[in-house]
């Protein structure tokens, strides 16, 4: 079976971090032996094109049917979002800055389900930090990703398209809803960042099928999870390390996104420790994976396109290949 690991922010350090070029000896000896290639698309866009899908994927439905929800009809995604109004800029974080609590997004969802219940939209929150939105037979706007909206100005980033004035007032009114509840005076007090607005991205519905690209796929992210149920594959719970992993007939996939909410967060110290955890666990044991998997593929997105390393059987034997800093790469 042939194998690949997809590993977002792997290449993009938080800055702190970046400055030091952050070494993780293993990664490093077996990407120098790889062979490289640069492919289309950064972190979901990459993945997404695994399976034919493009900007316009309807990220919402997949990753909703990724949770194990019914997932019919047409959603976005409306993420908890915390704007930050610095002088004269508004800078935009999501949960990875709010880490909200499952009573407190219990409470905002019942708000927002009260305030739009006469426009037909109903929220719901299977996790705290993920929402979504059903909308009926509403047209989804054109949106922007949220994390590709990590600390900058939302404004010129709203939801485009012919109803885009009616989801620029449920954005406006959801901002003003959500600033006035009660919970963000309890955040305020203990120092935490308030929930002031959702951000609405990701529209579509489910499509009725698509390509399987991968046979199993190991991962714990809903969009990973939800690709895998629309084209039939195999859908298993993240080992902890590659010696984990058995080697079966077939194509897998193994995503690993621990290091994202550290690199939006700006986290440094913590993604530090997660790297290097992953260089243990998922990089120090290549030499035996190959032998138990043939040819290992890892994708790591950059910020405009992500280089794909082909660690095959030659790689082992390739000692006088310099190795680089991770950063290096992008």
């Amino acid at each position: 079976m042939s194998l690949t690991l997809f590993i977002p922010g792997l290449l993009s350090p938080p800055e702190t971090v970046a400055g030091e070029k952050p070494r993780l000896p293993a990664a490093e000896k077996w990407l120098a032996r790889a062979d490289v290639s640069r492919e289309a698309g950064s972190d979901d866009a990459w993945l997404l094109r695994q399976w034919g899908l493009g900007a316009d994927a309807p990220m919402a439905a997949l990753s909703l049917a990724g949770e194990g929800l019914p997932s019919t009809g047409r959603w976005l995604r409306a993420d908890p979002i915390h704007q930050q109004v610095i002088r004269h800029a508004t800078l935009l974080h999501g949960d990875w800055a709010l880490g909200l609590t499952r009573d407190e997004a219990d409470r905002a969802i019942a708000a927002l389900n009260q305030f739009f219940k006469a426009d037909g939209l109903a929220f719901q929150a299977p996790h705290p930090g993920r929402w979504y939105v059903a909308i009926g037979d509403r047209e989804p706007p054109r949106t922007t990703p949220l994390a590709q909206l990590a600390g900058a100005n939302p404004f010129g980033h709203l939801p485009e398209g012919d109803e885009r004035a009616f989801w620029r007032r449920v954005f406006g009114e959801a901002q003003m809803l959500l600033n006035q509840l009660p919970l963000n005076v309890e955040r305020e007090a203990q120092g935490r960042a308030t929930l002031n607005g959702v951000w609405l991205w990701g529209g579509g519905e489910l499509p009725a099928s698509l390509p399987r690209p991968f046979t199993r796929i190991y991962a714990n992210t809903p969009l990973a999870r939800g690709l895998a149920a629309v084209s039939k594959a195999d859908v298993c719970p993240l080992p902890s390390a590659i010696s984990d992993l058995a080697a079966e007939e077939g194509d897998a996939l193994v995503v690993l996104d621990g290091l994202e909410a550290p690199g939006l967060a700006a986290n440094a110290a913590t993604w530090q420790q997660i790297a290097h955890e992953l260089d243990v666990a998922w990089f120090s044991g290549l030499s035996d994976a190959i032998r138990a998997h043939g040819e290992i593929t890892v994708a790591l997105p950059a910020d405009s396109d992500t280089p794909v390393f082909a660690v095959t059987t030659a790689a082992r034997w390739r000692f006088l290949r310099r190795r680089r800093p991770l950063p290096d790469y992008a």
